[in-house]
C-alpha cells in the first residue's frame, strides 16, 4: 500500500490526538491549548498530495489507477479538452467546475481520504493558465510524478516545465517510465540513462527512475488471474518502496507529523503533571484525614478514660452522704425512738427520708456539675487542635470542605445536666431505700408490739395485783420487766439491722448512680466525637469523589504518554 508506514503513523497520533483533546476538553483545560490540539488534528488530517506530470499519451492516467488499484481517472482525454483534474474525498460523488482549466472530482473512494490526486493534462498541451496552476501545486505535493513514456521518451516539453519550476520544489520528484511492457530491457536500459543524464544537465540532480508497466500493475490488483507474476512484471513493488521511503523519511509531512508529536507531547506532559499533582493532593488529605481519624479515636478513648477521673468527687460526695445519712440515722434511732417505731414510723420515716435527699442534692449537685465541667474543658480544647491540624495538613480545597461550626458545647453540657440531674432524682432521691427502710420498719414494728404489749399488760397487771396481792405484784412485775429487756434488745438488734441496711443500699445505690452518670458522660462523649466526625465527612466524601475523578484520568495519562513516548520513537526513525 502506498505511503502505508506514515499512514499507519498518523492514523495512530490522530487517535492519539483526539483522546487527548477529549481528555483536555474533559479537565476543561484553557481554550488556547485546546485549539491547539484542534489545529494540530486538522492540519495532520490533510490528505497527502499527489501530482502527476507527463505529455498527453504518457500513461498518467492509467498510472494514477494502477498505483490506487482502481479505475478512477480518465484515460485517453482528448487534447483539445484536457485539463488539471483534482481528485477529493466526498460521501456524493459530483464534480465542481473551479475554473475552465480546473475540475474538482468529489468521489467516495475509500483511498481518497488519504490521497488528493492532481491528475495535470499533457505537457505538450499546457497552456499559460495550465502551467500556473500546474506551479501552484507543485510547491505543495508531497510526490511529484514525472511520467514519460518509452515510446516517447525524448520529448522536450517535460523538461521545459521541470526547468519553469523552482528546484527546491523538486526534492520529491519520481521519474517514471511508463508503458515498459511496450519495449525490451535493453532499450529500457538505454532510455533511463538519458533520462538520468537529461536529469544532471537541466536540473543538477538525478531523480529516482522507475521502469513500470501500469497496465499490468492495475491488472494484478484488480483479477485473480495470474496476479503473482503480473505483479511481478509491472515492477510496481520498487516504485511504491520509494514512494514510502520518499513521504516517510524526506517529505515535509513527516515532519510535520515529528512536530505534532512533539507538540502533543509536551501538552500531555503538562496535563499528566497537572493530574498527577491534583492525584498527590487528593492523597495526601486521605492520608491527614485518616491520620486526623485516627488521632480523634485515640483522643476519644482518652477523653474516656478520663470519665472515671471526673466521677471520683461524685463518688467521694455519695459516700459523704452515705456516712453522714448513717450518723443521721443512728441518732434518730435511739433505743427510745426505735420503740417509737411502733407508734410512729410513718412520719419518722419521711422526716428522714427527706432530710437526706436535702443532703444528697446539696452535696452530690456540685460535684457533679464540677464532673461535666470537667468533661466540657476537656473537649474544648479538641477543638481548635483540630483546626490547627486542618489549616496545617490540608490543601485549600479540602480545607474549604471542613465543617468550622464550633460545636454548641453550651447546649451539649446543658443537656448533659439535666440528664444527670434527672438521674439523681430518680436514683439518689431514695426511692429504693425509702421502700426498703418502709420495710424494715413495718417488720421493726410488728415484733416490738409483742414485747410491747406484753410490758404493757405486766405492768396494768401489776398495778392491779399491787391492789389484790403482794405475791402476784412480784410475777407480774418479772413479766413486764422482761417483755420490756426482751423489746430493748430486739430494738437494739433491729436498729443495728436497719443501720447495716441503709449501708448497704446506700453503697450499692451510689455504685448505680456512678455507673449511670457515667454511661451518660460515655453517650455524651460519642455524640461530641460524632459531630466533630460529621464535620470532616464532607471532606471525606470530596475525596472520594476525586479519587473516582482522577483515578481514570491518571491511567488515560499514562496511557497517554506511553503512547507518544512511542510514537516519538518510531516518528524519529521511520522504517
Amino acid at each position: 500500500m502506498l505511503a502505508d508506514n506514515y499512514l499507519q503513523l498518523r492514523t495512530e497520533l490522530e487517535t492519539a490526538l483526539a483522546a487527548l483533546l477529549k481528555l483536555g476538553s474533559e479537565m476543561r483545560r484553557d481554550p488556547a491549548s485546546l485549539d491547539t490540539l484542534q489545529g494540530l488534528l486538522t492540519d495532520i488530517r490533510e490528505p497527502l498530495l499527489f501530482v502527476v506530470v507527463g505529455e498527453v499519451k504518457a500513461g498518467k492516467s492509467s498510472l494514477l489507477n494502477a498505483l490506487f488499484g482502481q479505475e478512477f481517472a480518465k484515460v485517453d482525454v482528448l487534447p483539445a479538452t484536457d485539463k488539471v483534474y483534482i481528485f477529493r474525498y466526498a460521501e456524493r460523488e459530483a464534480t465542481i467546475e473551479v475554473s475552465p482549466q480546473l475540475t474538482e472530482r468529489h468521489q467516495p473512494i475509500e483511498f481518497l481520504r488519504d490521497f488528493n490526486v492532481v491528475d495535470t493534462p499533457g505537457t505538450n498541451t499546457i497552456v499559460p493558465e495550465h502551467q500556473t496552476i500546474t506551479e501552484g501545486f507543485i510547491p505543495r505535493a508531497d510526490l511529484v510524478l514525472f511520467v514519460f513514456s518509452v515510446t516517447n521518451p525524448w520529448t522536450q516539453s517535460a523538461w521545459t516545465l521541470l526547468e519553469l519550476v523552482q528546484k527546491r520544489w523538486l526534492k520529491n520528484v519520481v521519474f517514471v517510465l511508463q508503458q515498459a511492457d511496450l519495449r525490451d530491457q535493453a532499450e529500457i536500459d538505454i532510455i533511463r540513462r538519458h533520462l538520468e543524464d537529461t536529469a544532471m544537465q537541466k536540473l543538477g540532480f538525478k531523480p529516482p527512475t522507475f521502469a513500470v508497466s501500469a497496465r499490468k500493475a492495475l491488472l494484478a490488483r484488480t483479477t485473480g488471474v495470474d496476479k503473482e507474476r503480473l505483479w511481478e512484471d509491472s515492477h510496481f513493488g520498487p516504485l511504491e518502496d520509494q514512494i514510502n521511503r520518499m513521504v516517510v523519511e524526506g517529505g515535509a509531512r513527516m515532519l510535520k507529523l515529528q512536530s505534532t508529536g512533539q507538540t502533543a507531547g509536551l501538552i500531555v506532559g503538562d496535563i499528566a503533571d497537572e493530574v498527577r499533582g491534583s492525584f498527590d493532593v487528593i492523597l495526601r488529605d486521605e492520608q491527614n484525614l485518616a491520620r486526623l481519624t485516627a488521632f480523634l479515636q485515640s483522643r476519644k478513648e482518652q477523653t474516656l478514660r478520663q470519665v472515671a477521673g471526673f466521677l471520683r468527687g461524685v463518688e467521694q460526695a455519695c459516700r459523704e452522704c452515705t456516712e453522714q445519712g448513717t450518723e443521721l440515722l443512728k441518732q434518730k434511732l435511739s433505743i427510745w425512738k426505735t420503740w417509737q417505731l411502733v407508734f410512729n414510723r410513718d412520719q419518722w420515716q419521711h422526716e428522714f427520708q427527706d432530710e437526706v435527699e436535702a443532703k444528697l442534692r446539696q452535696t452530690v449537685e456540685p460535684q457533679v456539675e464540677n464532673a461535666v465541667q470537667l468533661l466540657e474543658t476537656d473537649l474544648r480544647g479538641l477543638w481548635p487542635q483540630l483546626q490547627d491540624m486542618i489549616e496545617a495538613q490540608f490543601a485549600a480545597e479540602g480545607r474549604n470542605r471542613v465543617t468550622r461550626t464550633v460545636p454548641d458545647f453550651a447546649r451539649q453540657r446543658r443537656e448533659l445536666l439535666q440528664s444527670v440531674q434527672l438521674t439523681l432524682v430518680e436514683r439518689i432521691a431514695g426511692k429504693g431505700i425509702e421502700a426498703e427502710l418502709a420495710r424494715m420498719f413495718r417488720e421493726s414494728a410488728a415484733w416490738l408490739r409483742l414485747p410491747a404489749g406484753v410490758a404493757a399488760a405486766g405492768t396494768l397487771a401489776t398495778i392491779l395485783s399491787a391492789m389484790i396481792h403482794a405475791s402476784v405484784v412480784d410475777v407480774t412485775g418479772i413479766i413486764a420487766t422482761s417483755a420490756v429487756v426482751i423489746g430493748t434488745v430486739f430494738a437494739v438488734g433491729r436498729r443495728r439491722k436497719i443501720i447495716s441496711a441503709y449501708e448497704d443500699e446506700m453503697n450499692s445505690k451510689t455504685k448505680e448512680l456512678a455507673r449511670t452518670i457515667e454511661k451518660q458522660m460515655e453517650h455524651a462523649i460519642d455524640l461530641f466525637y460524632k459531630e466533630v466526625e460529621a464535620a470532616f465527612q464532607p471532606l471525606a466524601a470530596f475525596c472520594s469523589a476525586e479519587r473516582k475523578r482522577y483515578e481514570p484520568l491518571l491511567n488515560r495519562v499514562d496511557e497517554l504518554q506511553q503512547t507518544y513516548a512511542g510514537l516519538k520513537s518510531r516518528l524519529a526513525q521511520p522504517k
